[in-house]
């Protein structure tokens, strides 16, 4: 079989362009448009067709009810494979759409969702119109097709930018590419920090309770997900350009690089990559970003993957536990992480000396559906302070997308989520504000925000919002360091 990499056109290179620089009426848009519903109508003439919308958004997931067809639920999350299969995935799709919209020189858009005035799904994709536009869909969040706003803490990827590792060793929770597995799994392992936020946080924020961007076997289903996507490529791209050690997977985990995916081409033949095929997208695949540095060239695979073994297998050392289930509503919710005043005094100073890691971790989190909203992480935020993301306080976000429950495509059980709080405990020990009583975490539910408006805190879930309504329920907050 042949390799995809092999498909570059001889046109040239493919730019993706941020889909604000876009006219909502110009012939980048208009070929999208024409590409979706040439794709939509060859899924109503041959479902079987692999070019056709269905089929392809099934690669991604598909509803339990639907006959599974070759490729169907393949995804990976919660682990490495995470961004290197969806970048394969977005290429060949790339590929079929292309071919769809009759224009050779068709690039797929991204969403930058973080730049000033961008946090709404792009206007192209709002408007039912006459005759119907094929990138509008109804089953999206509650204000979403009405030009709502996502907060401003659900599109932050700094977290994520911060870390230095792309995997994470065994007995580690927190890196910027997820949890090494010994083969490929769906749902299996730990999520990387780029997947956790803004990744999950969009999906659910997108999607709300019922629409098609929350669940994974619907996702792909929504246009939106396709330049959703191509953001997350994108920033993965700017994650490197930043150095600082920040490269692949090390040269040991040869099931990175080695493991191969099946996909389609333009044509509906099956195309194969593997991890190797896809970490240069100029040279291997033929794209790039609008704003890609100026000189890539094909040393980036050499100079960036870290050589050797990863070590022993860390265990992690507990410092403390919340007492109770948490239950998240509408209305903030601190708890305290009892340990003894000599507890919190070592983790001050390891913040602050020593290069170990402290990590919060929320276990066990469970939801019957996706709550449609987030909920913001603070540490130590003093009462009668208002909760602000760029604060010194905030953790990070808790994002739903990845659910584990029965008869779900990734399995029973609850999720956990873990958060690399080093700095914030560093930053709060020099402030003084790292003292002897146990640390406080608290959660602040963020919803859409009416355009124009003050922030609405109930957002999409607010038929869900009213006091005493548990959307989310949290096992128990665990300190430790790794």
């Amino acid at each position: 079989m042949e390799s995809a990499a092999s498909g570059r056109t001889a046109a040239g290179l493919f730019v993706r362009r941020e889909v604000y620089s876009l006219s909502p009426e110009g012939p980048e848009i208009e070929a999208l448009r024409r590409g979706v519903a040439e794709m939509q109508r060859r899924s109503l003439v041959e479902p079987r067709d692999p070019t056709g919308w269905v089929y392809q958004a099934s690669i991604h997931g598909a509803p339990g009810s639907e006959n599974p067809r070759h490729g169907w639920n393949s995804c990976q999350h919660s682990n490495f494979f995470f961004l290197s299969w969806h970048r394969m995935y977005l290429y060949h799709f790339e590929r079929i759409l292309r071919s769809a919209s009759g224009d050779p020189s068709f690039a797929l858009p991204y969403w930058n969702y973080s730049a000033a005035g961008n946090s709404a799904i792009p206007a192209a994709f709002r408007a039912p119109g006459t005759p119907p536009n094929p990138l509008y869909v109804e089953e999206r969040g509650q204000g979403v097709n009405q030009g709502f706003l996502l907060p401003p803490s659900a599109v932050t990827f700094a977290s994520a930018f911060r870390l230095t590792n792309f995997s994470a060793r065994p007995g580690t929770r927190v890196s910027f590419g997820g949890g090494v597995l010994r083969q490929p799994g769906q749902g299996d392992g730990r999520a990387g920090e780029l997947e956790r936020q803004p990744h999950d946080v969009i999906h659910g924020m997108i999607g709300g309770q019922r629409g098609w961007m929350s669940y994974v076997d619907t996702a792909a289903r929504d246009p939106i997900f396709f330049l959703h996507h191509a953001n997350i490529d994108r920033l993965w791209k700017r994650w490197l350009d930043q150095g600082g050690g920040r490269g692949y997977p090390l040269k040991d985990e040869d099931v990175w690089w080695r493991s191969s995916f099946e996909f389609f081409d333009e044509n509906g033949s099956p195309a194969k990559l593997t991890g190797a095929d896809i970490t240069d997208t100029v040279l291997q695949l033929g794209y790039r970003y609008d704003d890609d540095p100026s000189a890539l060239t094909a040393s980036r695979l050499a100079g960036s993957t870290s050589a050797g073994a990863h070590g022993p297998e860390l265990i992690a050392t507990v410092y403390g536990t919340s007492s109770a289930p948490i239950e998240l509503g509408a209305t903030p919710v601190s708890v305290r992480v009892e340990m003894p005043s000599a507890d919190v005094a070592e983790l001050g100073m390891i913040a602050s000396f020593v290069e170990s890691p402290i990590v919060l971790s929320l276990e066990d989190i469970s939801f019957e559906r996706n709550p449609g909203v987030t909920y913001e992480v603070y540490l130590n935020l003093p009462e009668g302070t208002p909760p602000d993301h760029q604060s010194h306080y905030y953790v990070g976000n808790i994002g739903f997308f990845v659910e584990r429950r029965p008869g779900h495509l990734h399995g029973p059980g609850a999720v956990d989520q873990a958060f690399d709080v080093t700095g914030n405990v560093r930053s709060l020990a020099e402030r003084g504000e790292w003292k002897d009583a146990p640390p406080k975490v608290t959660f602040i539910m963020r919803g859409l925000i009416p355009p124009g408006g003050a922030e609405n805190l109930s957002g999409a879930a607010m038929e869900m919002s009213l006091p005493g309504v548990v959307l989310v329920t949290i096992g128990r907050v665990v300190i430790t360091t790794e």
